[in-house]
């Protein structure tokens, strides 16, 4: 079961907003979410936190609405986007979308990048997405699908990423053990349409960024 989460960051735009809620069963909004939610005529089934920033007026539209309102104190010990991720979690998400993640704080952007590692641990597919960039954690081997040309980056989301072999891409790797804080494998190519990517140990952050 597929269930979409915004957050309050950067607000997806109205097209990959509808383009992930295709398929879905749960929209999920993070607080000051919802105020994109508002712009684009969206209602959320689940509206989540201590809404300290969102809308007053949006709040009050969703009020009226058919939407599950869960409020939560300010001084917690969650973010509201770990408290959205926490709803999807109970109503059985064996996929979650993050929109609205990334932004300019980034210590919120790496908190929620932080989500996708606590999925993988959950056997829950998990993807980070915003209009110029998506994300993903791997543990095993995967190959990887894009058009010729389009950028891929590869970071160690663990102490090091062992043996790390790529083919496919316009920079190839033969056996390298990738480390935390390592920039060798950021901003690669497609070549063709698919990346073959091993790997014999570690968690692999996989991002795929347009310009």
């Amino acid at each position: 079961m597929k269930i979409v989460i915004v957050s309050g960051g950067m607000p997806p735009s109205k097209v990959l907003l509808l383009k992930e809620l295709q398929g879905s069963s749960y929209l999920v909004c993070a607080d000051s979410g919802a105020n994109c939610l508002f712009n684009y005529g969206v209602v959320p089934h689940y509206l989540m936190g201590d809404f300290d920033s969102i809308n007053k007026d949006v709040y009050k539209y969703f009020l009226q609405k058919e939407c599950n309102i869960e409020t939560f104190k300010k001084d917690k010990d969650y973010t509201d986007t770990k408290l959205a991720l926490l709803k999807a979690i109970e109503l059985g998400a064996s996929e979650i979308v993050f929109l609205g993640c990334t932004g300019n704080r980034i210590d919120h952007t790496l908190g929620n990048l932080g989500f996708l590692k606590e999925c993988l641990k959950l056997n829950i597919k998990a993807t980070l997405k915003d209009d110029k960039n998506s994300a993903e954690i791997s543990d095993v081997p995967l190959t990887i699908q894009g058009k010729t040309g389009e950028y891929f980056s590869l970071l160690a989301y663990s102490d090091c990423v062992k043996d790390l072999t790529l083919r496919g891409g316009k920079f190839e790797l033969i056996d390298y053990d990738l480390k935390i804080g390592d920039s060798l494998t950021i901003s690669n190519e497609f070549l063709d349409n698919k990346v073959e990517i091993n790997f014999t140990s570690g968690e692999l952050l996989i991002i795929y960024s347009k310009d």
